[in-house]
């Protein structure tokens, strides 16, 4: 079996990325132990833990990002696990390239929604983003002045659900230690990512991508399994 057979998991490919999807496969997936069984498998697997610590990274927006598993459409279970900071220090606004519906399994986000307005109050640069594949860095690049407007602002406890579409321009800001979130990205719809940071910006920015070792991943997965506490099994974890 092939590394990438190894991460293959259902992720209810069948079945839109909507709101609907939650009740009908995710929240089922993870209450019924999905994470749990997956998490145990990847543990388990030097072959798939060193997979996974190379499809992650930590992010400058606050989190380390680690895809946990693919399904066979492309679907992505990705794992988000923040730091704590103050909220919108050295932050940014951004959509998405897919759709994705998330799980917060751990402590509290605040999500921001804003969209573009010349009238808007923030004054913004607009850059397009490239994701860093295998490099160690990621890019973004100017494409010019822009200014936003909030739309609409809410709070995400533990043990909640929510559906974002992708081309929805928001932040995220941890609000409590030990957040952590479990998405479900689509496959992709856009052909680019917009970022908007405050301020004037230069042409190009570099941002680093550092990786995890298999051996800081293991650490950090055992201790995610364990918050995630005891459920029953779910019946099928791989293809």
């Amino acid at each position: 079996m092939t590394t990438h057979e190894a991460v293959c998991t259902d992720l209810g490919d069948t079945l839109p990325l909507s709101p609907g999807y939650i009740e009908t496969f995710y929240r089922p997936f993870v209450e019924g132990g999905g994470v749990r069984s997956l998490i145990r498998s990847i543990l388990a697997d030097e072959s798939r833990l060193a997979w996974c610590a190379a499809n992650g990274y930590r992010h400058h927006n606050d989190f380390t990002k680690v895809v946990l598993a693919v399904s066979p459409a492309g679907r992505k279970l990705v794992w988000h696990e923040w730091w704590q900071r103050q909220p919108w220090v050295d932050g940014d606004y951004h959509n998405h390239r897919w759709d994705f519906v998330s799980y917060l399994a751990a402590g509290e986000l605040e999500l921001t929604e804003y969209e573009e307005d010349p009238r808007g109050a923030l004054a913004v640069s607009h850059y397009r983003y490239e994701s860093p594949g295998s490099r160690a860095e990621y890019v973004l690049r100017l494409t010019g002045p822009a200014r936003l407007s909030e739309v609409r602002r809410r709070k995400v406890a533990a043990g909640e659900y929510y559906h974002q579409p992708y081309p929805i321009v928001h932040n995220a800001a941890s609000m409590a230690q030990g957040t952590s979130t479990l998405i479900v990205q689509d496959a992709v719809a856009a052909a680019a990512t917009d970022v908007y940071l405050a301020g004037v910006g230069e042409e190009r920015l570099s941002r680093a991508a550092p990786r995890l070792s298999p051996a800081a991943l293991r650490t950090l997965l055992e201790e995610f399994h364990d918050r995630l506490g005891g459920v029953e099994e779910w019946p099928g974890g791989g293809l």
